[in-house]
């Protein structure tokens, strides 16, 4: 059984070595392994990569390593700084188009592979993560495309809906499949993520016969196809074959940013959620002057009061327990901090949900174990938040394929 591992590189210094060790050290057992790599980059780069290769003994890992000219990555002129910020935020379309091209070409030389695995130059899976999408790829009946857990690059300022924090744990996946819609990895953790909406490219493996059925990229197909990114029109081609995509929690590779480093939430973070025995419970609500506060304080580990300061309340006599912490907050500066969201109604639900929920990420940012409630003051209710409890995220992340 075949593998052609395919990657595109534009000249990533910074990612470069990592790349190249994860190819050396790859669990392959399964496979005869073929290299694809796509030159994205100019000379002197190509010339570093082939030598690092060299330095690594991959031809003896790899039964052909082929070089493949591709498209120049766009703005070559701009250092990876102001290229992240042009091609993320400013002008993502020019970017998408390059890479489409470039992808495009790495997946036709491989084409006639068993199976391809496709790895982007800035992401750098675990060792068993070839091992681990096999085994989730043939486990699950009719799968198009396994994909590893890896977390999103910032491509819009934060916003009222999205804040630092909760950025801080979105992933490149859409649970939705009617468009890509972010999700967090709170969001995947009580998902069918075996049958999701949309996975970004960057690690990857699909059979080299469904893959010749979603080639040329470049060619027209459907609405958008001329300004989509290439995961997403990788992605809705696999499902209109009637074919799932899903996810291996097992996979969790690093996605770096400009200057090497891992975005999103650390491998040691992840790792003491999995290992996590104990779970306080967390109650989050915004004051109000007719609760009981002695009881909730007694019936919960911790009680998280938001207070608008706007609303002019006296909070002091909380500061005799122990365990509840008032939060201040302050609805104008709010609205300044958002002044570009003009018109708050287009938001799904109140601005006030949205501040709530701005608050909890920021608790949890550097917590590993918590079942989070919420007080509802509409129907004098509380509920616990399932996305919002860790141990179905310890759950999702053990889970082998």
């Amino acid at each position: 059984m075949t593998c052609g591992i395919v990657t595109v590189v534009i000249g990533r210094e910074f990612s470069i070595n990592p790349l190249l060790n994860y190819f050396k050290e790859l669990d392959s057992d399964d496979f005869h392994l073929n290299l694809y790599i796509v030159l994205g980059c100019d000379s002197e780069f190509t010339d570093l990569v082939k030598n690092k290769i060299n330095e690594l003994n991959l031809y003896d890992k790899y039964k052909n390593i082929n070089f493949i000219n591709g498209v120049d990555r766009c703005e070559p002129h701009l250092n990876w700084s102001e290229w992240e910020n042009l091609s993320r935020k400013t002008n993502p379309e020019v970017k998408h188009r390059a890479a489409l091209e470039n992808i495009n070409i790495g997946l036709n030389e491989s084409k006639y592979e068993d199976y391809i695995h496709f790895v982007d130059d800035d992401t750098i899976p675990p060792p068993h993560a070839l091992k681990d999408l096999l085994k989730t790829h043939n486990k699950i009946n009719n799968c198009g495309i396994a994909s590893g857990l890896y977390f999103n690059k910032v491509w819009v300022e934060p916003t009222i809906a999205v804040g630092v924090d909760e950025a801080n744990r979105r992933v490149v996946a859409s649970i939705e499949k009617s468009t890509w819609q972010g999700a967090s990895i709170d969001n995947l953790s009580i998902s069918n993520y075996y049958d999701i909406g949309f996975v970004g490219n960057g690690c990857i493996l699909m059979s080299g016969h469904d893959t010749k059925r979603i080639l040329p990229l470049t060619e027209y197909r459907e609405q958008n196809d001329d300004i989509a990114p290439p995961d997403f029109i990788i992605c809705r081609r696999i499902r209109r074959m009637g074919k799932l995509i899903s996810i291996a929690p097992s996979v969790t590779p690093q996605h770096l940013n400009e200057v090497g480093e891992p975005i999103g939430l650390t491998p040691n973070y992840l790792q003491s959620v999995k290992d996590s025995s104990e779970y306080p419970k967390i109650l989050v609500l915004t004051y109000n002057s007719f609760l009981n506060y002695s009881k909730l304080s007694q019936d919960y580990d911790e009680v998280l009061v938001i207070n608008h300061k706007e609303i002019n309340n006296d909070v002091s006599f909380l500061e005799k327990y122990d365990n509840i912490k008032v939060i201040n907050r302050s609805i104008i500066d709010t609205c300044v901090k958002y002044d570009y969201y003009k018109n708050y109604s287009e938001l799904k639900g109140e601005s006030m949900k949205y501040a709530i929920l701005e608050e909890i990420h920021k608790y949890i940012s550097n917590k590993t174990a918590y079942i989070i409630y919420l007080y509802n003051e509409r129907n004098n209710t509380i509920r616990r938040i399932p996305f919002l409890d860790s141990r179905n995220l310890k759950k999702f992340l053990n889970t082998k394929p």
